[in-house]
């Protein structure tokens, strides 16, 4: 689909004047792919997902609005934005769906080990995985319970700082926050939360880790390799294409997939 055509689409979804969301994208009809962002009168698009390859950007006509957010953001840029856990994440017992989802998806023991802290959004019915910065909580990544909570994934706070599950010097690289946490027995599990490495991350993987591991599902082998690209200058790198999500996996199969042993 050309880039007019896509336009025409893209402006169709969002509504006002500031937007920052994901959703499922209307072109490849794969679920939680599509990012979208409108600020400053700029629009810009990206669809995640290997086999798609919407994607744009826009600069329109500044509106007064934007005009004057552009004037409270340069006067704030220097301002430490501050993550306050709501009240409404509460403890995971507090449904049995949210425990039920961390069984399911191997998070249970990650949990349990004290290695990820992990509530219940009472008011979007979400497993709400904390990211931590230095102990500190910056962000939280919220994934819908059942089929009625949309976007099935949901970033709270701070998006430029990765989820992060386990204490070793090699990492992971998966997609979503469930496999992070299911590779944390072996090592440190980072959510990409899609297929394409954030810059923001990159001086983050440097500092923690000496080597990294790309796990991605078969459909995003190009990505993939295009990771390794962006880090095998700072540290090693090994990419592991994979038939399923690490999330899927008991410990007896992600021995065999990553070739290491429990510690």
């Amino acid at each position: 689909m050309n880039f007019k055509n896509q336009l025409a689409i893209i402006e169709g979804i969002i509504q006002g004047d500031d937007v920052d969301t994901r959703v499922d994208c209307p072109f490849c009809n794969h679920t939680n792919t599509l990012t979208i962002k409108k600020s400053e009168g700029k629009v810009m698009w990206y669809c995640f997902h290997a086999s798609c390859n919407a994607k744009g950007n826009i600069k329109k006509e500044m509106s007064m609005k934007d005009v004057e957010n552009s004037l409270v953001l340069s006067s704030n840029a220097n301002i430490k934005k501050t993550f306050f856990v709501p009240e409404n994440f509460v403890s995971i017992y507090n449904t049995e769906k949210c425990v039920e989802y961390m069984k399911k998806n191997h998070c249970m023991v990650a949990y349990m080990n004290g290695l990820v802290d992990i509530k219940y959004d009472v008011r979007q019915h979400r497993a709400v995985f904390l990211i931590k910065k230095d102990q500190e909580v910056v962000g939280a990544v919220g994934r819908g319970l059942n089929s009625e909570v949309y976007p099935k994934w949901f970033m709270y706070g701070d998006k430029s700082y990765p989820f992060m599950c386990g204490k070793h010097d090699t990492a992971v690289i998966v997609e979503d926050c469930a496999s992070a946490c299911a590779v944390s027995d072996f090592y440190c599990g980072v959510a990409l939360m899609g297929t394409s490495l954030p810059e923001s991350y990159i001086p983050v993987l440097k500092k923690h880790f000496k080597k990294v591991i790309i796990a991605l599902d078969r459909d995003a082998t190009t990505k993939a390799f295009d990771i390794s690209n962006q880090l095998r200058y700072y540290m090693d790198t090994q990419v592991k294409i994979l038939e399923e999500d690490l999330k899927y996996f008991g410990s007896n199969q992600i021995e065999r997939v990553l070739n290491v042993k429990c510690r």
